[in-house]
């Protein structure tokens, strides 16, 4: 009695074979898969470089503060009258 391999698991051999010629063929998802991957490393690289921790431990404040400095209205200065007028 023989066992042939090759027939075995059909889906894995056409699997491979659509692997293989992803990776082979000039095809537009592959460019587009690429491109991404290198857009996430980069970013990845950015975020860990400048924004993962602060250079000072002195330079970090409560969240409650952060807020109400992002969140809070400026208050404009007070009008001197029509300076456009004169």
């Amino acid at each position: 009695m023989a066992i042939t391999l090759n027939h075995r698991n059909p889906l894995r051999r056409a699997l491979s074979s659509r692997i293989v010629a992803w990776a082979r063929g000039p095809t537009f998802a592959r460019d587009i898969a690429i491109v991404l991957a290198v857009k996430f490393a980069l970013l990845l690289a950015l975020k860990l470089a400048f924004f993962d921790h602060p250079q000072a431990q002195h330079m970090s404040l409560p969240p409650a503060q952060v807020a109400q400095a992002l969140l809070s209205v400026p208050a404009s200065p007070p009008s001197q009258g029509d300076n456009h007028a004169r």
